[in-house]
This record gives structure tokens, C-alpha cells and sequence, in this order.
């Protein structure tokens, strides 16, 4: 899911993402979310623009929808009433409805409206049905009784809460974990009074705790740019409500740099299943289930919180503490659920808000009726006709029949479509902000990074990729997920790189090439149409296991068609043990895989292979320098099924992660050395090049596909 404010422009680097989208949407304080004067819902908010200069900034979708319904504004009538009530107010408006994707499951597609209010000018291209896409332009900003603004508005119906917030409770289930199949953003543990609290990990000194929490504790991790931070709260004894930070966040407190030794820690803490217990230390628990087994089962995660007697040591794998996301709207972080409001009319009687006290109430979800229903006017607005504590007085017969005629000329037109009555209402500032943590990409997305380089003429072609884009698109999200491969550089950077590597998705196996020589000089030919099938699905084995597949190819130095050397022979390098693991160990999955010590690595990473069945640095035996097999000591790995690399979509993509996180997890830090929203810039391209492959082969067409995918990502114009 991307998505983007209403207006855009350039976020600096020094400019958090929160901090951006505030400045992005700058909000009137006397029309906010969720309440507006008198105690009345107000379920958007008003932003403050004046256009400067000679082309007015335009209002833009903030996400990929299809447009329900709209109206150009009446320049003229706004001068009279009813859009004259309190002054000059336009009536154009456009209405747009979101299907979105934050995870695996049907359950976590989403649809919610955008509605923006108030516009001037229309663009040309606004009409019912038709599909706009992310930072489309709308219209230009209007008149709100006689300024400059918009009302911006985020809301969805009673089906779609629970596939957004997981619930439809105000506050989180302590009783059972969070969802996996969306997990995103931060990471949180509910850590119940009673917990055990060390000095040390236990087994390092003494094994008895220092003492057990007091009361439940809120701990959040945020991982990236290679850190750790870890922030604990717990609820305000006189205001339940309210949730306070316990001490300073604790950055790295388990070691420098925390994100970017995660490989590390999981080789060393949880040696018979790495990749589980990656995760485990990634999201507090293992979430890729069906991939994944962690060993022992019981593994521990001990991790430094803060608690109100001080610092100590937790392990919060444990059973009884349980595990959410961002994805699961933590109530203790502000996110809170509001339907205790009784009555279907536009005042608040909510005792939630009402309470609250000074309570930020940005990230309540409130549940009220659609300000916008013609139908509904009168029924919402009848209080103010009656005595009421929170008016003066009530409203006189004239001015409450004037205020209706401007609720109706602003009312939604031709809409039996979207929710009426009660619906659910989000702050949209926190709603952006929220969303763009997810990062699952849709279909689309992949598709227009992967066909970006094929020109438009090789149909076929585009058809093929779009197809794999597809079968492969559910391992990408969940495996950038794993590897927190989140946010513009990163992603840009692994899709960029991998489509080159992987042929844009059409070969995850490397394939060969017929060499000739003729008059000395050695030239490349075809394909060899065996080296291109499917090793599990259509050889049942991998390719040269059997003598009539043996491919010298491999094994020799290669040219292509011009007589370029492309590369040198495989055998005895990368850790290959001659001609055989040349082949055997050839290029697999999104990033090529390739040798024995990298599949080696990965095989240990996944629990496939034990790492005390061969000795570490084989190639550096003197007899493997002399090309001995039979007379050296230092024993090599032994892997029978490289296939394996091929066996799923998870698989290849995996290994593709593995190599530049974990492998060439320097590769990570450059990525994150990119400072250039430009998608122009390459500097950084050529740079993760050579970390991932000590060279620059391919380096024009890693680029552009780098470059594209920025294109596909960017939020900036």
C-alpha cells in the first residue's frame, strides 16, 4: 500500500517522515478530528493553503482509488447563500474509494474513501469510475467561509474496521498475540506484572532475577538505519486512558548497531535454525510459519527494557508475554476505538472524548455519523434547536434552517455506494503516517518495475513478466517484511538489483551457452535448453546430476556472441571443489546464488545444513589451492540438493535477501547511505553494485531499473 498527503513537496533529509506529512497538511486548529465548536463530531480536518505565484499547487489523491463522485464548485453562488453562511464557500468536491493490500490474506485487503472538500477548479480528468492514481491531481484549492482551505477527510464502514485495526474493541486483546500476516512498523510487547527482570542474560551469572515487574509494561522496537530503539510505557494510574514513557528510549542497548547485526546474533544465539530465529529477533517471534521452525521451540529472545525500578533484562519470546505490530493499532501508542457515542446526531456524547481530558485524540478512531448525508441533515442537526448545555442558546428556527441549506449544497451527490449513517473516521495525518510504515507492495507496483527496461513493442515478453510478477508477488512482501527491507532507498535498491539479476523474474537459474572457437578466438552461441528448465518441476533433480547434463559451460571461461569474455570458469572458486560444483553450485534465485560458500551460508541460515559437518575457510587449505579434492584435510560442505533453492517462490526470493543483508550485509549500510530522493541519481546504484558483486557488470541496466523503481516508490514529485 503507498500512499502520499494531499500535497507534495520535496521532504528534506533532515526531515522525519511525520514531520513531513504535519508540514504537508497544515491543520486549522479550529477545525480539526475529531471534534469541531460546540462539541460537534467533526470527522476530517481543515488545511490552511494559500497559493502563491502563478500556478496553484494542486490537491492530489493520496492513494491508487476510482472516484465515486464529484462536483464542480458554482464560482457564482458562493457569493450568496446558502455557501454564503459565514462567508464565501466552494462546494466542489471529489470522493474516492481505496482497495488496498497490508498483507498475505483476503482478510487484510482494505477499502476506505478519501473525500476532499472545498475545491475551486476541478481537474480535467475527474469523472465517476475513473481510476486515479496516487498523486493525481484534483482540483486547486477553494474558499471556507472566506478563506483559503480544503476539509480532508479519511473514513470506512463497519465491515472494513476489523480488516484495518484487527478489532472491534477500543483497546487490544491481552489475552493473544497480534496478527502476522499484516505485521509492520514497530513492534510491541505486552509484558504482564509478575515478569521475570535479570541482571544478565541467564547462564552469564547468577540465574535468579532481580525482581519481577510491578505492574504491566508496553514495550515498542523500532528498527532501522541499523539501530535498535527500544521505548517502554505503562498506563497512567489516575488517567487510564493515558499511557506514560517509563525513562529515556534505550538505543542499542543490546549492541552497536542492533539492525544491522541481526544475521550475526542469529547465527550465534540460535545456531540450529538462523532464520527463525532472525525473525525471532526481528519481530519478537517467528511469523513465516510455514517456512520457518524455530529450534528449540522455546528459544529465549533477552532483551534490555526500561522499567520503572530501572534497566533490566527480559525474555520477551517468553509465552506469557504477547506480541503485536504496528499493524495491530496498539492502544497503549494512542490508537483507540470510539463508539460509545449513543445517538445518531452530529454532537459528541461520547464519555471517551468528552473524558479525555488533554489526551491526544489524533489517533482515535471514532465511530459517528457521515457529515455528508443529505438524507440525514435535519435528524443530525435537530439539537442544535433544542437546550443544550454546551450552546448559549438555541439556535433560532432561521439561522438553524440556514445552516441545513449549507449542510444539503455541501451534502454528497449520487453516492448509494458508500456507507451512510454511522461510519468510522480516521485523523488523516495519522492515517498517512500510519500506512506508509506498511510498505506490502500490490501487484502493479512489481509489475511496473519489472517490465520497466522491455520496450513496449515485446508484448510477450511483458505478458511473461507480469506473470511471474504475480506468482512471485506474495514472497516479495513477505520477504523484504523479514528482512525489514522497508521505506524508498531500500526497496528501490533490492527490486532495482534483483530484477537485473534474476532477468526481470523469467530466470531464477542460471542458464549456459553453447561455446565455440573459431581461428583462436572463442565465441558464445544459444541457450542450452536443458540449463533453462525447471530443476524440481520439470528435471526432478538439479542440472548435471546425471553425466548426459554435464555442461562444460560452467567449468570454462565464457563469451558471449561477440567474443567478450563474460566471466571466468566457476570451478575452484567461490569454495567450488572443481568441475561438478561449478555446475551444481551455478547462479540460483532472485539475487544468483552462486558457489559453494554461498550456499553453504544460506543452507546453515535455513537449518538445512549442520555447520559442525565441515570445517569453516575450506578454500584456504593449501591442497584446495592445488586443485587436491582427495588430499585435503579441511572437509567441504557436502549439499546434495541445490535445487532447493528453486523448490518455492519463497525460496528464490529469500536467498536474494539473504545474500545482500546478511552475506554482503555491507551492502544494507549503503543502501541506507542514500540521501538522494532523485531518481536520477546513480552514485548509490553503482555503489550497492560493486558491494553485492565487487564489480560493476550490469551497472547501466542496474540503474535504470534502480532508477525506475524509485519512479514507482517515490512520494516526492
Amino acid at each position: 500500500m503507498l500512499i502520499s498527503p494531499p500535497f507534495l513537496r520535496i521532504k528534506s533529509d533532515s526531515e522525519t517522515d511525520e514531520a513531513w506529512i504535519e508540514r504537508m497538511m497544515p491543520v486549522d486548529p479550529r477545525r480539526g478530528y475529531p471534534l469541531n465548536a460546540h462539541r460537534s463530531w467533526h470527522g476530517g480536518i481543515h488545511l490552511r493553503h494559500a497559493d502563491s505565484g502563478s500556478r496553484p499547487e494542486m490537491l492530489r489523491a493520496i492513494a491508487d482509488g476510482r472516484i465515486v463522485s464529484f462536483r464542480h464548485s458554482d464560482i457564482a453562488k458562493r457569493q450568496h447563500p446558502p455557501l454564503n453562511y459565514n462567508g464565501k464557500t466552494d462546494n466542489g468536491y471529489v470522493l474516492i474509494r481505496h482497495v488496498a493490500e497490508t498483507g498475505s490474506q483476503p482478510e487484510d485487503k482494505i477499502t476506505w474513501y478519501s473525500l476532499y472538500m472545498h475545491i475551486k477548479d476541478l481537474a480535467p480528468s475527474v469523472a465517476v469510475g475513473q481510476r486515479v492514481k496516487r498523486k493525481s491531481p484534483l482540483g486547486t484549492v477553494g474558499m471556507v467561509d472566506d478563506r483559503s482551505g480544503v476539509h480532508f477527510q479519511i473514513f470506512c464502514d463497519d465491515g472494513n474496521i476489523a480488516r484495518i485495526t484487527g478489532r472491534t474493541t477500543p483497546e487490544l486483546d491481552l489475552s493473544k498475540n497480534g496478527r502476522t500476516t499484516a505485521c509492520y512498523g514497530d513492534m510491541h510487547f505486552y509484558i504482564p506484572a509478575g515478569t521475570p527482570v535479570y541482571g544478565a542474560v541467564p547462564g552469564q551469572s547468577s540465574d535468579e532475577p532481580l525482581r519481577t515487574t510491578a505492574a504491566d509494561l508496553f514495550v515498542s522496537m523500532t528498527l532501522g538505519g541499523g539501530h535498535c530503539i527500544m521505548k517502554t510505557r505503562r498506563q497512567n494510574v489516575i488517567d487510564p486512558l493515558q499511557y506514560d514513557e517509563v525513562g529515556d528510549a534505550l538505543t542499542d542497548a543490546d549492541g552497536a548497531e542492533y539492525e544491522y547485526g541481526l544475521y550475526k546474533n542469529a547465527l550465534k544465539l540460535y545456531p540450529g535454525s538462523p532464520s527463525a530465529g532472525y525473525e525471532l529477533l526481528r519481530f519478537g517471534r517467528v511469523i513465516n510459519t510455514r517456512y520457518e521452525t524455530l529450534s528449540p521451540a522455546d528459544a529465549p529472545l533477552w532483551r534490555t527494557i526500561n522499567t520503572p525500578e530501572g534497566k533490566g533484562i527480559v525474555n520477551l519470546a517468553a509465552e506469557s508475554i504477547k506480541k503485536y505490530s504496528d499493524a495491530d493499532f496498539p492502544h497503549w501508542a494512542g490508537w483507540r476505538l470510539v463508539d460509545d457515542d449513543e445517538d445518531s446526531n452530529s454532537q459528541c456524547s461520547s464519555p471517551t472524548i468528552l473524558g479525555s481530558g488533554r489526551m491526544d485524540l489524533s489517533r482515535t478512531i471514532c465511530h459517528f455519523p457521515l457529515e455528508w448525508d443529505t438524507d440525514t441533515v435535519e435528524s443530525r442537526y435537530g439539537w442544535l434547536k433544542q437546550p443544550n448545555a454546551v450552546l448559549e442558546e438555541p439556535m433560532s428556527r432561521q439561522d438553524w434552517g440556514s445552516l441545513v441549506a449549507l449542510a444539503k449544497a455541501l451534502a454528497l451527490e449520487n453516492c448509494a455506494e458508500i456507507p451512510t449513517g454511522r461510519v468510522w473516521h480516521f485523523d488523516p495525518r495519522r492515517f498517512i503516517a500510519h500506512f506508509r510504515k506498511c510498505g506490502w507492495l500490490e501487484c502493479e507496483v512489481i509489475e511496473r518495475i519489472m517490465t520497466s527496461t522491455t520496450s513496449i513493442g515485446r508484448k510477450s515478453e511483458i505478458e511473461k513478466i507480469k506473470r511471474k510478477s504475480e506468482g512471485f508477488l506474495f514472497s516479495i512482501n513477505v520477504v523484504m517484511r523479514k528482512y525489514n527491507i522497508t521505506g524508498l532507498n531500500r526497496v528501490s535498491h533490492f527490486l532495482g538489483q534483483g530484477a537485473v539479476e534474476s532477468g526481470y523474474l523469467l530466470e531464477m537459474q542460471e542458464a549456459s551457452q553453447i561455446q565455440r572457437t573459431e581461428n583462436g578466438r572463442h565465441f558464445g552461441g544459444a541457450i542450452i535448453g536443458e540449463s533453462k528448465k525447471n530443476e524440481p518441476d520439470e528435471l526432478g533433480h538439479w542440472y548435471g546430476a546425471i553425466a548426459s547434463e554435464v555442461d562444460v559451460y560452467f567449468s570454462g571461461d565464457k563469451y558471449n556472441s561477440s567474443g567478450v569474455k563474460i566471466a571466468s570458469s566457476y570451478s575452484w572458486r567461490n569454495g567450488n571443489c572443481g568441475d561438478v560444483d561449478a555446475q551444481k553450485f551455478r547462479g540460483r534465485g532472485f539475487k544468483m546464488l552462486t558457489g559453494l560458500d554461498t550456499y553453504s551460508s544460506y543452507w546453515v541460515y535455513r537449518g538445512w545444513l549442520s555447520k559442525s559437518s565441515f570445517d569453516a575457510s575450506w578454500w584456504t587449505d593449501p591442497q584446495y589451492r592445488r586443485k587436491n579434492l582427495p588430499g585435503m584435510i579441511k572437509r567441504p560442505p557436502q549439499i546434495d540438493d541445490p535445487q532447493k533453492v528453486m523448490e518455492t517462490p519463497y525460496n528464490s526470493i529469500d536467498t536474494g535477501a539473504f545474500y545482500i543483508v546478511c552475506f554482503k550485509n555491507k551492502t544494507l549500510r549503503v543502501m541506507d547511505s542514500d540521501k538522494v530522493v532523485s531518481q536520477d541519481d546513480t552514485d548509490v546504484a553503482e555503489r550497492v553494485t560493486r558491494a553485492i558483486n565487487g564489480g560493476t557488470i550490469g551497472l547501466e541496466e542496474r540503474k535504470k531499473t534502480t532508477k525506475a523503481a524509485k519512479e514507482a516508490l517515490n512520494d516526492e514529485l
